[in-house]
Formats: structure tokens, sequence, C-alpha cells
């Protein structure tokens, strides 16, 4: 009985998500905020299990150290509660917690894409590790090379140049317009590849949900 309410609820839940296809109708907007409930609720437990429980634990406390780390996290948190509170002023003491954890996320994150993207791009010139024309070294260095131009030259366009206008134009200026134009496609096509495999997934999780749902009832 049990496993048959849960398959019930299961293929009721995935036709409200479905029924999203059609239009923006109530039982999607209950299904998906359920479903940003169950994740929110999944992260504060786990939060609360591998970070503030274990932060609370007696023998945490015994070096003067992590006294002041957790009690000026206990004061962030509490300033962050103050986000929910009626008072804007009291609203507003909130912001500099939120302010911190958004930059830190932030600043995670574009370590991250420095380390993990930006610096292997730019020294792959140097280090030629990658076999891509077997038999060819030639051409194996020009595409790593023809990578980090591309790399640049999409870093480049997304960075803010003055136009200094015709009179200033040199052919200097033309090679660098031209690279970052070269850098503008290489993004265009990298989203256009991004999107398509995006679009992929999406069909391939919408047939994975068909049999799903096939195969619990037939």
């Amino acid at each position: 009985m049990t496993s048959l309410l849960g398959a019930l609820l299961a293929t009721l839940l995935t036709l409200a998500i479905f029924s999203r296809a059609f239009a923006d109708t109530r039982a999607f907007r209950w299904a998906s905020h359920l479903l940003l409930g169950m994740g929110a609720g999944y992260v504060a437990a786990i939060a609360l299990k591998s970070v503030l429980l274990p932060a609370l634990n007696p023998a945490a406390w015994l070096h003067p150290g992590q006294v002041g780390i957790g009690l000026l996290a206990g004061a962030l948190i509490a300033a962050m509660g103050l986000r929910f509170a009626a008072q804007p002023e009291l609203r507003a003491w909130g912001l500099p917690s939120v302010g911190l954890m958004a930059g830190v996320a932030a600043a995670l994150a574009l370590a991250g894409a420095a380390r993990g993207t930006l610096l292997p791009q730019l020294m792959a010139p140097f280090s030629l590790s990658q076999t891509f024309f077997p038999g060819f070294p030639a051409l194996d260095a020009l595409s790593v090379i023809a990578a980090a131009l591309t790399s640049l030259g999409a870093l480049f366009y997304l960075l803010p140049w003055e136009n200094e206008g015709d009179s200033e134009a040199s052919y200097a200026r033309w090679l660098f317009d031209g690279w970052r134009l070269w850098g503008y496609w290489a993004l265009m096509l990298a989203l256009g590849a991004f999107l398509a495999s995006m679009a992929g997934a999406r069909i391939t999780l919408l047939i994975d949900r068909v049999q799903w749902l096939l195969g619990l009832w037939f």
C-alpha cells in the first residue's frame, strides 16, 4: 500500500511539472515550490548536522581562537536573521552578513574559474602534454596556441574598451578589434554548444521520465 501511494504521488508530481509545457498552472507552482522547499530543507539539515552542531560541541571551545570564531559566526548568523524582521531599520543590519556571504561565494567561484579554467588555458602553450594530432607535433602546437589566443580574444571582448575613433585608427587597433571579434564568435559558438547540450539533456530527461511512468503503470 505504501509503495502504491508513493508511486501515485510521484506520478502526480511528475505530471504537475510536465503541465508547465502547456501553461503556468497552479499544479506546477505547487510542485515547484515543494521541490524548492525540499531542496532548501535538505541544505539546512546538512548545514545543521555538518556545521552548526559540530561548532556547538564543547570540545571545539577549548581553544581561544575557536571561541572567537564561534562568537563571530553566531553574530553573523543573528545579523542575517534580522533580514526577516518587519522593521526596515532592523533589516538593514543584516545586509553586511548577506554581502559577506555573497562576496565569499563570488570570490570562491572566481578563484575556481581562474585556477581551473583560465590559468590552464594560459599555461597550455608552455606544456604541450596533450596530443591531438599523433605524428604531427607542429599541428599539435598550433592547435594549443590557437586555443590560447581564442581564450584571450574572448577575455578581451568581455573587458570594457574605449572607442578611440577613426582618427586614432591604426593597423594595431584593427588587428586588436579583429582579435576581439574572433573572441566574440568563439563565445557565441561555445554558448550555442552549451545550449544544444542543455537541450539534449532536457530531452533525455523527458524520455527517461516518460519511460519511468510507462514502466511504473504498464
